[in-house]
């Protein structure tokens, strides 16, 4: 009887297994970003660590900083996508307003702290702060419209302007405060929400006597 040759089993691989994912090559470069730092990551690095190939990691991400502003570009949809669909309400613009940046930040918000960490990369990197204020400039312009809507007013008029200005600083200091955090939790959302009801009571106050 004729041997077969048996052929040997291939030697297991070492290291992280490829990433399969958008998320997983997300997760590789964020730890990669905080470690080393955005700037002096490279994408080979990327690349190598999460087991994918450079054409692969294009299928996903345009950008290597595309992988820190992707899901900011999903929770400033959110934000608009809450905004419509209060715009029938009843409720106080400003009361309407908060609870629509809530929504969209419970929206993206995870339990494994990715959100904090994408912030923790943006604000340590001199590079994506760069292009930081395009990013910012969208999300304020959906509540800018949504006052204008709501009042009549142009969105550039100072009202709405100044409405989305002062909601997006109060949000900015949410995050700083919560970089100080070890673990961000579901009660960010909670916080989040008590620390804008004071200031969106003044500012409904303030564009309750611009629309008199």
């Amino acid at each position: 009887m004729t041997e077969q040759s048996v052929e040997a089993p291939a030697a297991p691989r070492r290291g992280r297994p490829p990433a399969s994912s958008r998320e997983e090559i997300e997760t590789v470069a964020i730890e990669l970003f905080l470690r080393k730092g955005f700037e002096e990551t490279t994408l080979a690095e990327i690349t190598a660590a999460a087991g994918v190939s450079k054409t692969s990691f294009f299928r996903y991400f345009p950008s290597k900083g595309s992988i820190i502003w992707w899901r900011f570009d999903e929770f400033t949809g959110g934000l608009g996508e809450a905004l419509d669909a209060s715009a029938d309400s009843s409720d106080g613009t400003m009361d309407l307003v908060r609870g629509s940046v809530v929504t969209a930040l419970q929206r993206v918000l995870d339990d494994e702290g990715m959100w904090m960490q994408r912030v923790r990369v943006l604000f340590e990197s001199t590079e994506l702060r760069s292009g930081e204020s395009e990013q910012w400039a969208a999300w304020r312009d959906q509540i800018a419209s949504f006052v204008a809507r709501r009042h009549g007013f142009s969105t550039s008029d100072v009202a709405p302007q100044s409405i989305a200005g002062a909601v997006h600083g109060g949000y900015v200091a949410m995050l700083r405060r919560w970089l100080d955090v070890e673990e961000v939790g579901r009660d960010a959302l909670t916080q989040l929400d008590e620390e804008l009801q004071p200031l969106c009571r003044v500012l409904q106050s303030w564009l309750d006597g611009s629309c008199a």
